[in-house]
């Protein structure tokens, strides 16, 4: 049963399907995300090919992608860097 008020969206596209990297670097600045993870005593102690900071966004990408593989993921993260 759909809830009082309820209309179905003129597009069947979700907000997930709009999350990019960029925008996940604009919501959350890198500075501040750096900072949350010294916060947490997780930082780097070595350059790693994923360090904490691309780690974090993919956490994020992964709660807004709960569906989706790791591989689906990381795809909708990066499309349109390369």
């Amino acid at each position: 049963m759909s809830r009082s008020g309820w209309r179905k969206p003129a597009s069947d596209r979700r907000l997930s399907d709009l999350v990019s990297v960029g925008l996940l670097t604009r919501v959350f600045p890198a500075g501040v995300v750096d900072e949350v993870i010294a916060a947490a005593g997780r930082t780097e102690v070595r350059n790693r090919a994923l360090p904490a900071r691309v780690m974090a966004y993919f956490s994020i990408g992964m709660a807004l992608h709960s569906e989706g593989s790791y591989e689906d993921v990381f795809e909708q993260l990066t499309d349109g860097l390369s």
